[in-house]
């Protein structure tokens, strides 16, 4: 026997998808048995070996004879470099049976592939000149293989003389594959004989375009390290096609790019069901499963096998183990294979490469890790690596390239959530505890004093700037406007309430200060609900110290964002231990502010005759410590409470005084928001007129201080008085205006709020369509952040 059957065999395996081991189990012989003869060193195999083969193999009669003919004692011709009969590979690895979702994408796909034939390209496009491409990337786990198998399955009739699959180790334990060895192994497949095969890059890249000219044949190429490794293996001939999958982008090819991201969360879940084999309908729990697994398809495809191995396990006991993030990944790991190892990988190649800007970008990986959340700015990075932000962004760029890192724009980044839990588990693998600790300092120190820089503009900040220590602010020098701070703090947003949090566990004293400093940021822009997170985070904390001051602030920040959630019993109670902190300590002005909180608390709880003496005391203070600012919301307190209770006169000079004491308290003295709330509370009264009078004065107030989210707020009340004088078309067009505005500044629960009176407005005029897709909507965008809506839900369900 000769190399031919070496070769011969070796080719048919090859073509059949089969690895020595698994031949070997077909065909009963030994993984040794199998190697021996495609090396050529066994001679002459009995027929009993050549049929147990050819069974395995699964070839017909034709091909059994060429390897008979191949393995015989008599003499044949020299061996030729010439390739040998040719026998179509069809390599494809099975499809998954699960296949889920992916409709677009796999609809592009299979579109590009196709347009090798005329017949199947769209009519206003050529057969292509050469070889269609389409590269796919996306982070590991987010299931290119599957889809470009899928998809190559769909087309593979279109490829008559076979389809290869090769799999470039571009992430794995080994080395990635060399494009000359992959060349060679398509070579060998595609039948050349093995003391055929070129020794060199180019000659073997040439060899393979020659001989794939005017063939039909698909190629697959998984798991590229990068561009380079995959452009000698493309082919020119037209009737050919090319997927290629990487972590890493492939932009250095001329192809079709397909960025592979998340799938939406229906399909997840449809996937989850699949995998496990259960019917999920509109289980809840499964979706908090996808979201814990941040809807990476491998993530989802872990949960779902973890489910289908344990029928007894009800969905909510799984999301309940996947909430602890700290576990997660061990979770969602199996026989040691998971969605760990597959993102590890992409670390690892990083931190080993001999790129020193990959290894640079594994140390920034580490550092992503400490920040809190997955929404990262340049400077958060910057600070926590000690670098320019120019050096930072280079990081983080190469970050993007490898998808462990998703660009926003305008200098922010995105990790996805499992991303987020292995940066975590590399910095500590990495990062010593004492250069953790300095990298986050660099960062709070910063974050501090960017807070505080925002209360140096805020109105009546008088107890917090006699708290604030000055240093504090240093590290902001170089933010000199409002406008500045605001920006900075705007992009910064999403980190903060997790900043507070993980903070007040590891650096009370740092994250009580930045919970007090951030009142004038939230309170500005009226960020309620992240106001009421941070203050929930410290409340304890404060109880626990000998700070009355920051235990008094604290409680009533904290009291004040409940009543400005509608949550006034709470609100009530949190605001009268904030009035006995405030009583413990020397400061006037803050006993003014919290008595007069309390009893705006207490009035719209309903608790009118409670809540007069605290409105009397608070006015009272205010004007024997001369403090006009906290005096007019006193008395704006004291006018709502006296309205309520049918004693107009007197509500109406309270009114009047608040606002001549928000006038002298100069341009922030807040004299639009007190002619709003003048409004409000006339309104309530059915005093329309004057109701429409003190709002109207508040939205020109507002205007003319250059417009801000308050405009928002005064429009939605004009629709709210308006709608209740029957003008409802007049209240569907100030609630649009309020919407388009809410909208600009982002604030989710104005918007929520306004299309649920936009919706109201619909249904009285009839238009019960418009009615219900105002309400759903109020409804999805209350639903994210997990607030309740059983009024929206009644009436979704009555109309």
């Amino acid at each position: 026997m000769d190399s031919q059957f070496a070769a011969l065999l070796r080719r048919h395996r090859q073509a059949g998808g089969l690895t020595q081991d698994e031949l070997a189990t077909r065909s009963g012989l030994s993984p040794e048995a199998i190697s021996t003869l495609e090396r050529g060193f066994r001679r002459y195999p009995q027929r009993s070996t050549l049929t147990a083969l050819a069974d395995a193999l699964g070839l017909d009669a034709d091909q059994r004879a060429a390897l008979e003919a191949a393995a015989s004692r008599r003499g044949r011709p020299a061996a030729t470099t010439a390739p040998t009969a040719f026998v179509p590979p069809r390599q494809l690895p099975l499809a998954a049976g699960d296949f889920t979702g992916r409709d677009a994408e796999l609809r592009q796909l299979v579109d590009h592939l196709s347009r090798t034939t005329p017949e199947h390209a769209p009519s206003e496009l050529k057969t292509p000149e050469r070889a269609p491409v389409i590269a796919m990337t996306g982070m590991g786990g987010i299931g290119k293989t599957t889809l470009a198998v899928h998809a190559a399955h769909q087309v593979a009739g279109l490829f008559a003389d076979g389809q290869l699959y090769l799999d470039l180790r571009g992430f794995g334990p080994g080395p990635p594959l060399e494009p000359l060895d992959a060349l060679t192994s398509i070579l060998s497949t595609l039948g050349v004989p093995t003391d055929g095969l070129p020794s060199d890059l180019p000659t073997a890249a040439s060899r393979f375009r020659s001989l794939v000219e005017g063939r039909r044949l698909l190629l697959l190429v998984d798991n590229a390290v990068d561009a380079d490794q995959v452009l000698p293996l493309l082919p020119q001939a037209p009737g050919c096609a090319v997927i290629a999958t990487s972590r890493r982008s492939l932009t250095g090819l001329t192809a079709s790019h397909l960025e592979l991201g998340v799938p939406p969360v229906a399909e997840s879940i449809e996937l989850l069901g699949t995998v496990a084999g259960r019917k999920l309908g509109d289980d809840p729990a499964a979706a908090d499963v996808v979201d814990q697994c941040g809807g990476l398809p491998l993530a989802v495809r872990m949960a779902g096998a973890r489910l289908a191995s344990r029928p007894n396990w009800p969905v909510s006991h799984l999301a309940d183990r996947l909430a602890d993030e700290r576990r997660r990944l061990d979770e969602l790991e199996i026989d040691h294979a998971g969605v760990r190892a597959t993102l590890t990988l992409s670390i690892e190649q990083l931190a080993s490469s001999d790129d020193p800007l990959d290894v640079q970008a594994a140390a920034y990986f580490a550092l992503l890790g400490l920040a809190d959340g997955t929404d990262l700015s340049v400077r958060l990075v910057a600070a926590l690596a000690d670098s320019s932000e120019g050096e930072a962004v280079t990081g983080l760029e190469r970050l993007v390239d490898v998808h462990l890192l998703t660009s926003q724009g305008n200098d922010q980044y995105r990790l996805h959530d499992l991303l987020r839990v292995s940066a975590m588990e590399y910095a500590e693998q990495v990062l010593t505890p004492s250069e953790q600790a300095a990298a986050r300092d660099r960062w709070l120190e910063r974050l501090l004093a960017v807070v505080w820089r925002a209360s140096e503009f805020a109105t009546h900040g008088a107890t917090r700037q006699a708290w604030l220590d000055p240093a504090w602010l240093k590290p902001s020098e170089d933010l000199t406007t409002e406008a500045e701070v605001v920006a900075w703090l705007d992009a910064e947003r999403q980190t903060l309430v997790p900043t507070v949090r993980r903070t007040a566990s590891t650096a009370p004293a740092v994250a009580i200060r930045l919970a007090i400093g951030l009142n004038a940021y939230y309170a500005q822009q009226k960020l309620w609900l992240d106001w009421l997170h941070v203050n929930q985070a410290v409340v304890d904390l404060v109880a626990k110290g000998d700070d009355p001051i920051a235990e008094a602030v604290v409680l009533h920040d904290l009291g004040a964002a409940q009543a400005e959630l509608g949550q006034y019993a709470h609100a009530a109670e949190r605001l009268h231990q904030a009035v006995a902190a405030a009583e413990r300590t020397d400061d006037r002005i803050l006993q003014v502010l919290c008595l007069s909180s309390l009893s705006h608390a207490l009035e719209r709880n309903g608790q009118y005759a409670e809540g007069i003496p605290y409105a009397e005391r608070a006015r009272r203070l205010g004007l024997h410590v001369g403090h006009p600012g906290r005096t007019a919301y006193a008395c704006l307190a004291l006018g709502m409470l006296y309205l309520k209770t049918g004693d107009n006169g007197r509500a109406r000079d309270r009114f009047n005084e608040a606002l001549a004491l928000g006038a002298a308290a100069g341009p922030r003295g807040g004299q639009g928001m007190i002619a709003m709330n003048v409004g409000v509370a006339y309104r309530e009264a059915g005093e329309y007129q004057t109701a429409a009078e003190a709002l109207e004065q508040s939205l020109a107030l507002f205007r003319a201080e250059g417009g801000s989210l308050a405009e928002a707020e005064a429009l939605d009340e004009l629709g709210l008085l308006a709608f209740a004088l029957g003008n409802h078309s007049e209240a569907v067009l100030h609630y649009s205006e309020a919407l388009a505005i809410a909208g600009q500044h982002g604030d989710w629960l104005r918007e929520a709020t306004i299309r649920r009176h936009l919706g109201d407005a619909h249904q009285t005029q009839g238009h019960e369509s418009d009615a219900r897709r105002e309400w759903r909507l109020a409804q999805t965008i209350l639903h994210s952040h997990a607030i309740p809506t059983p009024t929206l839900k009644a009436l979704l369900e009555e109309h």
